[in-house]
């Protein structure tokens, strides 16, 4: 009679034991904590935050997330307790988010931050170079010292790692006063995500974020390199790093991120890349006769005929754009090839031509089969490969500096770099100008608004890339070459009269001969970019051997 409530009892004790030790064997469950910070260039208002817990370097699905609030606010919740000091804050910024330094619009092109592990309270381009670092094997110690020492902020209570934007107030940029260091801290911010900004949406894609971020914030230390360089010199005291960025064309980035992610070492196949001219079906040669180029089919002979290609790649039938690895020679280097159809005849003159031409790119790529073909008419800000040689701008007279980069005849002042394109043609009759004639119209295509003395070692960054990205989505390079078209280059021009500026295009935003080629090129004459990739040009077509 008395048995049965004792026993009761006794499992009613044993489950209250069990529940209090998590259940039966499946031990307590782990203790959750929140994390709360900020996100800003300006404060972010729409941005995605994470705990990046598997170390992908973007937000993946399961790991703690949320979007900020008005102030750039966010609190990540369900943090296993330990976690918010072991992994650190990526930062998925869309095209549509708010910046507090214009709040009147969205950012219009998405980007990415990111903090080390427990320094998520404020998270900014600053912090985001200072994570990279870290990723590489810094301390974080030693790198907020190196990104300090990039913004020459030597000041010890100044930390990379506070809000900038409350900090500085109402402060002007300064070393007077802490308050205009975090001013300057600012403005570091906006040059380092315009960087980000201007590179992100080309590589954006590639399933190795990491290998994206390590681009693209390399990238962004050129911009910053600048900003300090040009502001401490003192015969430019007028100068403004707005609008420039150290950021290249898409193909180039692209290229950048294969030889980061080892695409080069895998280079054993040998590829050899032909190139023609032509002139709307009549061959293009040094004292041969032209005709019908241009809006008023004028007739003449090329003076000059010489471009610089890069960022070969070639395209898988699965659209992989897999990196070309051009062999040494006199006009090959560094991934830069000169291709050159001038040979010192007929109108080409032997003061600044040779007789020697190149007219076929060669080099490895990776084993496989491939379909298409990519590639810039340009010279890259620097070198796609580790060394990271800096190529448009460069110190000519440096022993690492190609020989094909040195060439007068392609050189514009250090300060413009090279002449990406030197065609030069010459009409049967004077073309006419303003006041008085003149007798040749050029194309010289080349970076405009440039900063940074390559002979102080600073790179050069341009407001205007001018660089032409172009790719064949079909281009088998055994039986086709690629066919430089001079009256599709000329189409929309006047090769009979010059309007002002300097004769022909020079590449200047304002001279009226210029919106014609940019056009052609499908470079956009206002910034400097590829308009869509260069898909809509037709100045380069594929045609069979």
């Amino acid at each position: 009679m008395h048995t049965r409530p004792t026993l009761f009892a006794l499992t009613t004790l044993a489950s209250a034991l069990l529940t209090a030790c998590g259940g039966g064997g499946g031990g307590s469950e782990a203790v959750k904590t929140s994390l709360s910070g900020t996100v800003a260039d300006g404060y972010l208002t729409g941005a995605t935050v994470c705990l990046d817990i598997n170390g992908s370097g973007v937000c993946d699905s399961g790991e703690p997330s949320a979007i900020t609030t008005a102030g750039g606010k966010y609190t990540l919740t369900g943090i296993t307790a330990g976690d918010e000091a072991k992994y650190p804050i990526v930062v998925s910024v869309p095209a549509t988010a708010i910046d507090s330094d214009n709040p009147g619009g969205t950012v219009g092109k998405a980007y990415f931050l990111s903090s080390p592990a427990g320094k998520g309270g404020f998270v900014s381009p600053l912090t985001t170079l200072v994570q990279q670092k870290v990723a590489a094997g810094a301390s974080v110690e030693a790198a907020e010292g190196a990104v300090k020492a990039l913004l020459s902020i030597s000041d010890t209570t100044v930390s990379l790692f506070s809000d900038y934007v409350a900090a500085q107030g109402t402060a002007v940029q300064t070393d007077a006063t802490a308050a205009g260091r975090y001013a300057r801290a600012h403005e570091a911010a906006r040059v380092v995500a315009a960087s980000l900004q201007a590179g992100y949406e080309a590589i954006q894609s590639d399933a190795d974020a990491k290998a994206v971020h390590k681009v693209l914030l390399a990238q962004a230390e050129d911009a910053l390199t600048i900003q300090k360089a040009t502001a401490a010199d003192s015969t430019n005291p007028t100068f403004s790093t707005a609008g420039v960025v150290a950021a290249d064309s898409p193909n180039a980035l692209k290229k950048m991120l294969a030889f980061e992610k080892g695409a080069a070492a895998a280079a054993t196949q040998a590829v050899s890349i032909d190139f023609d001219v032509t002139a709307g079906g009549q061959p293009v040669a040094c004292g041969v006769a032209l005709t019908g180029l241009g809006t008023q089919a004028t007739s003449g002979q090329v003076k000059d005929l010489r471009f610089y290609i890069s960022n070969v790649l070639l395209i898988d039938a699965q659209g992989r754009q897999v990196p070309v690895t051009l062999d040494e020679n006199p006009n090959q280097s560094r991934d830069v090839a000169l291709i050159d159809f001038e040979d010192a005849t007929g109108k080409c003159p032997t003061s600044t031509g040779t007789a020697a031409t190149h007219t076929a790119i060669t080099g490895k790529v990776a084993p496989g089969s491939y379909v298409g073909v990519a590639m810039t008419l340009g010279v890259p800000v620097r070198s796609a490969d580790a060394d990271r040689l800096p190529l448009n701008h460069s110190d000519t007279t440096a022993a690492a500096t190609p020989a094909l980069l040195s060439s007068g005849a392609m050189a514009w002042s250090w300060q413009s770099g090279r002449k990406f394109s030197k065609i030069e043609f010459v009409p049967d009759a004077p073309i006419a100008r303003p006041s008085g004639t003149t007798t040749t119209w050029n194309v010289h295509l080349g970076s405009t608004g440039c900063k940074g003395d390559p002979t102080k070692g600073v790179v050069t960054a341009c407001t205007n890339p001018n660089r032409m990205d172009f790719s064949f989505a079909a281009f088998n390079a055994g039986t086709q070459k690629i066919v430089l078209d001079l009256a599709e280059l000329f189409r929309h021009s006047n090769l009979a009269y010059d309007g002002g500026g300097a004769a022909g295009c020079m590449s200047g935003s304002t001279d009226p001969e210029c919106p014609g080629i940019f056009q052609a090129l499908q470079i956009d004459l206002a910034s400097g970019l590829p308009i869509n990739g260069g898909a809509a040009q037709k100045v380069f077509a594929v045609r069979a051997k």
